[in-house]
């Protein structure tokens, strides 16, 4: 008896860690992909700033479908260099749930 209660909790443990090493799989790509997107749109406003030889200028360049980088020069200084949100947030509060269909 002890010895099936033993596999039990081994084949539960190593559910649990498969599960949360996809997670934290799918966390590390999203954030991967986001860091690339941002450092794109950087890359474009910097060459946006010194093709106006830093002249003074206000400018957005679109990180992705949600967010933008909002850019301003005044007087041959960067004066703002912002991450903008383009859509409204909202938290994702839902939890995924075994359902069981009755037959």
């Amino acid at each position: 008896m002890v010895v099936i209660l033993i596999g039990l909790s081994f084949a539960i443990i190593a559910a649990l860690a498969i599960s949360s090493s996809q997670n934290n799989y799918n966390l590390s790509k999203k954030m991967a992909d986001h860091t690339a997107s941002y450092y794109q749109a950087s890359n474009t406003a910097q060459e946006i700033i010194a093709a106006d030889d830093w002249k003074d200028q206000e400018f957005t360049v679109d990180i992705d479908d949600s967010q933008q980088l909002s850019v301003a020069v005044k007087d041959g200084k960067i004066a703002r260099w912002q991450v903008v949100s383009t859509e409204d947030w909202e938290a994702d509060s839902t939890q995924p749930v075994i359902t069981l269909e009755e037959e």
